[in-house]
């Protein structure tokens, strides 16, 4: 048995050596997926947007409760709705309400300012279909923004799920060693992002972060629309 034990183990080796590559499943380590440590994920992007303003609806899920301790909790579905300007400059204080209507659905309320102040925005708890009619009206001080949303991620060229293989691969060193203390617990968020600088429609990116709970960040961003990855934090 012990003959055998090591053989397997020199096996394992001699491919590691001639593959260039850690162990994974059967030589040790496991290989790790972020699909596992998920706890926040936007899948679904919709945008409307007139001379001055935009506004756009991430949807996904998300965990019930966040508590960070490397354990995904109960999911249920979000969507978050968010107004800002063009030109990214700061919005005005002032009250934004909303009325986003989904169908025969309506759903009212005022957004919040954005810890970036750029923006405003809110939280509503709802599950969107990728092909469902989006209206939303935004009023304010002597404006009123009032549009269909269109989902503009059907247009990508990668989906959420082709962004986390994308990063799967990009980062699983990485993700081996954050992990490499038994102790330390790993989760993970997948957002869709908007270049502000750039008003072309396409310029989206998914951004992959993964955290542990002894406070350390890993990040990549990928290009929606070519599966390129423009930055990387470990």
């Amino acid at each position: 048995m012990k003959k055998l034990s090591f053989v397997f183990k020199t096996v394992c080796l001699s491919l590691m050596i001639l593959l260039g590559i850690g162990a994974f499943t059967g030589c040790g380590q496991h290989e790790i997926d972020i699909n596992n440590l998920l706890i926040e994920y936007r899948q679904t992007l919709y945008v409307a947007e007139d001379s001055i303003y935009q506004a756009t609806l991430s949807t996904g899920m998300r965990e019930q409760e966040y508590n960070f301790d490397g354990i995904v909790g109960e999911m249920i579905p979000f969507a978050v709705l968010t107004i800002a300007r063009m030109d990214n400059n700061p919005l005005a204080n002032d009250q934004y309400k909303y009325l986003v209507t989904i169908g025969d659905d309506h759903y009212t309320g005022f957004l919040s300012k954005t810890t970036n102040e750029n923006s405003y925005s809110v939280d509503i708890q709802v599950a969107i279909p990728t092909d469902a009619v989006v209206d939303v009206q935004i009023t304010f001080t002597g404006y009123s923004f009032h549009k269909e949303l269109s989902n503009v991620s059907k247009e990508f060229a990668i989906d959420s799920m082709t962004a986390i293989t994308i990063a799967n691969q990009e980062l699983q060193s990485d993700l081996q060693n954050l992990s490499s203390d038994k102790n330390n617990k790993l989760e993970a968020i997948i957002k869709l992002l908007k270049d502000h600088s750039n008003s072309e429609i396409k310029s989206y990116y998914y951004y992959i972060g993964v955290l542990s709970t002894s406070g350390e960040t890993l990040g990549i961003l990928i290009d929606a629309n070519t599966g390129n990855i423009i930055a990387k934090k470990i």
